[in-house]
């Protein structure tokens, strides 16, 4: 019987917490073709997330041991990953749509010589001839629309933006099967991990401040961050931030980079285009300050300040400092 892969990527950080979004988006395709669900992970570190991948509807767990290789020694990793999809009948695979994963994934879209669809939104699995077509839906034309695609080769490979699924809850029993990979080299050496500018893990983060081109105008992306700080609070911005380097790309909000689910994001000087407001999933507070009362983020936000952020951050400083 054939299979869908679900990659479980693993980084320094732990275990990417899309994997069980990605097993519930499997468990959909699962349902119109009947296959299989199997999780592969590959790692140093992948033998001790044994437990984590134990999900529901998972019938196969496999661990690649790759001894002193790591995320980003893509070369080893995508080959060691392809030649166990080689050795499977894999449909598809789902893969979570990361800067990471996607270079791994795309390195593995070589090797198959496989198609591939990054940072869909949904999957539509339709019996079509007798055959199980998995329509993967994404925006395009910079956001403005949905578009639906299809994959024709086997494998299709295919990355999913976090927050399109429910979890699945780690109540499964699947087979789990180790295998260790040793005297792997890579011609990528890592030679130190620096932390991110941002302030906390972005993915994580509870609270986040958001600047955009609005604060490239006198102190106030200074002063933005001054009060990210004082709260406690990830910054981050929108990607024109990040294209004149004002913020590393890890910090960058939006489709094309980092999908954030917080409980409160206070949104200084963006414009509000879908391309950001995609980035931002849940159900959060969010507080949105800019000078043009006609920016669509006043569509997004639950709280509207129209005024010169210079204006108001320095109040919300001094609000910070009384308390």
């Amino acid at each position: 019987m054939s299979e869908i892969v679900v990659y479980a990527q693993i980084t320094k950080n732990g275990l990417n917490t899309e994997t069980a979004e990605l097993v519930t988006a499997a468990q959909e395709v699962a349902k119109v073709s009947g296959e299989t669900i199997t999780v592969l992970a590959a790692d140093d570190q992948a033998p001790s997330y044994e437990d984590a991948l134990k999900l529901d509807g998972v019938s196969d767990v496999i661990l690649l041991h790759t001894v002193g290789i790591g995320e980003m020694q893509t070369d080893v990793l995508s080959k060691v990953i392809a030649d166990v999809i080689t050795s499977h009948d894999v449909s598809t695979i789902l893969a979570p749509s990361e800067h990471q994963a996607r270079a791994l994934l795309s390195r593995i879209a070589v090797k198959l010589d496989a198609g591939m669809t990054a940072a869909c939104k949904e999957l539509k699995p339709e019996a079509v001839d007798g055959k199980v077509v998995v329509h993967q839906i994404k925006s395009s034309f910079g956001s403005q629309g949905l578009v639906t695609c299809d994959i024709t080769t086997k494998p299709a490979i295919i990355t999913l933006i976090p927050g399109s699924y429910e979890a699945a809850p780690q109540t499964g029993t699947p087979k789990i099967q180790v295998i260790e990979k040793e005297n792997l080299t890579s011609a990528l050496e890592v030679l130190d991990f620096e932390e991110s500018q941002s302030a906390g893990n972005l993915l994580g983060a509870k609270r986040v401040v958001c600047v955009g081109k609005g604060a490239i105008e006198g102190e106030n992306f200074s002063l933005a961050k001054s009060y990210a700080q004082k709260i406690n609070a990830a910054f981050a911005g929108s990607r024109p931030m990040a294209d004149q380097h004002w913020i590393d790309f890890e910090a960058q909000i939006g489709e094309s980079g980092t999908v954030i689910r917080p409980e409160a994001c206070l949104i200084c000087g963006v414009s509000g285009a879908i391309q950001f407001t995609e980035g931002i999933k849940g159900d959060p507070l969010v507080i949105a300050i800019n000078k043009d009362p006609k920016a669509p983020i006043f569509g997004f936000a639950d709280y509207k300040v129209v005024a010169d952020m210079k204006d108001i951050l320095p109040e919300l400083l001094a609000a910070a400092d009384q308390k």
